[in-house]
């Protein structure tokens, strides 16, 4: 088999090995063709050293050497996730942080060293090594993650350790689709996305780190293929298609003739979608949506602004807060607030204060002992807890809003005090500024995020405290229903098409509505283009999604009318079960968008 002009030329003995079909979960869309690359597994294993007596305190000072120099590497890893991909892919190295900052893992090392008086680099293997075992005897994706995440941490400090500080995989030098059993943060952080074409690993499922990591860099990826990396051989040619899950494995020359097809039908179709920039986000009838896009760093606006969106819903302030080791003064948060504006002007551009705690934690910190931290001290609760952090901030978004177009938004409101309580400590800093004689926006829209039952059967209240409101779905389907999302072993129960969730929505908008306030969604329901007729339908009045998904989330609005829309809300109302609104909706995109990513070139 050989390559000319990045085309795959089958020769005539690729003919006779078999047509393999393999079939995993859809971790990232989009179509691939490429020869097997493997990407090294884990760290050789350490054999047991002795030491002598004398030894044992040098072996433990290099172990604090080897510490602190991973310690680097890992911030600088999280550094270049946050520049890459933003604070949700940079959350997975502040993991990696917290285990390798452990202190009873480092006492328990330190203390092997001297009782047993073995090399570090076994002790590290060793000692580590069991808690691996002991997490991948464990039920569930999450315990596989984890064992993950401590395998990564083992081998970048057994690097250090041995002199190797270089964790990038080797790299290919023609198009090739990456395999391995699965795939740690680290190696996926270090892909050569010029000769990558797609990933295929045994392990993993749709919000695994390969995942998200694969999307965030915009690589086709099928996870969860059970024994891919022992079915296939180097250099063999696979078929990888992320929109579907399908893995073809020595494909016959029809299969690649297809696959080509259809990549090429795939890559006109997004380039379709792009001709939809500078269009407004309006139904076939004329009603408007805003659609905008969610930011975690200031020049994603760029991103927004081509790919068609016209402000931006979300941006996620805490990333300030998550790659430092001290809280960001006034002025760090005054450039990123002021760049993202001006980048934005004349859309807007809504800043959430710090919404920190459950799995949103500073690495320089330790979590606090809460038995469930997503029921505990997080969110406006944090701010209102922390009156300087709170007021630093406030100053710092006032001071960006010179040019009239920034929105502040508080989130996880449960009570009418919070609201109260957080606007005081806005007007405090507005009379701080105006006695300084810094000029910022008198009338800044002041909104709330709706994310907790409590505040949805108080929305009526709320709104008349607030400007603007904006559904949090991802927090509002977890404390309605309540499932924890990352916990696979109620995964089933967190679903956002669930009755309570829409009518929920519903009843938020009303309250909204009526208060005459405008009700947002920035959620990741707002990205499923399968619910977004079902949410114009609701009456939600804006939409704010990743920036990629928002030409394909326009091209359904302006292919429907919104009398349409309300009719699928009022159908899927009255439906008793998730299941039958997904099947129903389902029903109605195959219908009338036949040739939108989601569906094209999926096989069932």
């Amino acid at each position: 088999m050989t390559r000319k002009n990045g085309e795959t030329k089958v020769s005539a003995s690729h003919h006779a090995e078999r047509e393999i079909i393999v079939r995993g979960i859809s971790a990232s869309p989009g179509i691939a063709i490429g020869q097997v690359h493997f990407l090294r597994g884990d760290v050789a294993a350490v054999p047991p050293r002795k030491i002598a007596p004398a030894e044992v305190e040098l072996e433990i000072e290099r172990l604090e050497r080897a510490i602190e120099e991973t310690r680097a590497a890992m911030l600088q890893s999280r550094q270049r996730a946050m520049a890459m991909a933003g604070t949700a892919v940079g959350r997975i190295f502040d993991a990696h942080l917290l285990i390798l900052e452990d202190q009873e893992l480092q006492k328990e090392v330190r203390g092997r060293i001297a009782r047993e008086q073995f090399s570090t680099e076994f002790i590290v293997y060793d000692t580590m090594g069991r808690t691996i075992e002991l997490l991948e005897k464990q039920m569930g994706e999450l315990f596989r993650e984890r064992a993950m995440d401590v395998r990564d941490v083992r081998a970048q400090l057994l690097r250090f350790l041995q002199g190797g500080p270089d964790a990038a995989p080797e790299h290919p030098d023609e198009p090739s689709i990456l395999v391995a059993a699965n795939l740690s943060p680290t190696d996926t952080l270090h892909i050569d996305r010029t000769h990558i074409m797609g990933i295929a690993t045994d392990l993993g499922g749709p919000t695994s780190h390969t995942a998200i990591l694969a999307r965030s860099f915009e690589i086709p990826a099928v996870v969860g293929l059970g024994d891919i990396s022992a079915r296939v051989k180097s250099s063999q040619t696979l078929i990888l298609n992320g929109n579907s899950g399908k893995v073809v494995i020595a494909p016959t020359a029809a299969s690649l003739k297809e696959y080509r097809d259809k990549h090429k039908r795939y890559q006109q179709l997004l380039a379709n979608l792009a001709g939809l920039r500078d269009l407004p986000a309006e139904t076939s009838d004329g009603h408007a949506i805003e659609l905008h896009g969610n930011i975690e760093l200031p020049h994603e606006v760029e991103s927004v602004r081509t790919h068609g969106g016209t402000g931006v819903g979300l941006f996620r302030s805490e990333y300030l807060f998550l790659t430092r080791e001290a809280p960001p003064g006034e002025e760090v948060q005054f450039e990123a607030y002021f760049k993202a504006a001006e980048g934005m002007w004349p859309g807007p551009i809504t800043i959430r204060t710090f919404d920190l705690g459950g799995d949103k934690l500073h690495p320089g910190r330790s979590a606090l002992a809460e038995r469930n931290p997503f029921l505990g001290w997080r969110g406006i609760r944090v701010s209102l807890s922390h009156p300087d952090l709170f007021r630093t901030q406030l100053r710092a978004i006032l001071r960006a809003s010179v040019k009239k177009n920034v929105r502040i938004m508080f989130p996880l409101i449960a009570s009418l005090w919070e609201v109260r309580e957080a606007k005081k400590a806005l007007d405090e800093a507005k009379i701080a500024l105006r006695q300084e004689g810094i000029a910022f926006d008198e009338k800044m829209p002041v909104g709330i995020m709706i994310e907790v039952p409590s505040a949805v059967i108080l929305a009526d209240q709320l709104a008349r405290e607030a400007d603007f409101f904006s559904v949090g779905t991802n927090d509002l389907i977890m404390y309605t229903l309540a499932a924890d999302r990352g916990n696979e072993m109620v995964a089933k129960y967190y679903d956002a098409y669930h009755p309570a969730v829409l009518w929920a929505i519903l009843d938020t908008v009303l309250c909204g509505h009526k208060a005459g306030i405008s009700v947002g969604l920035c959620g990741e329901l707002a990205a499923d283009p399968l619910a977004t007729a079902l949410l114009i339908g609701l009456g939600v009045d804006e939409l704010s999604v990743s920036a990629g998904i928002i030409p394909e989330i326009k091209k359904i609005i302006r292919s429907i009318r919104f009398a349409d829309c309300q009719e699928i809300a009022a159908r899927a109302r009255e439906l008793p079960t998730a299941e039958e609104v997904r099947t129903l909706l389902e029903a109605e995109m195959k219908r009338r968008f036949a040739d939108l990513p989601i569906w094209f070139t999926t096989e069932r």
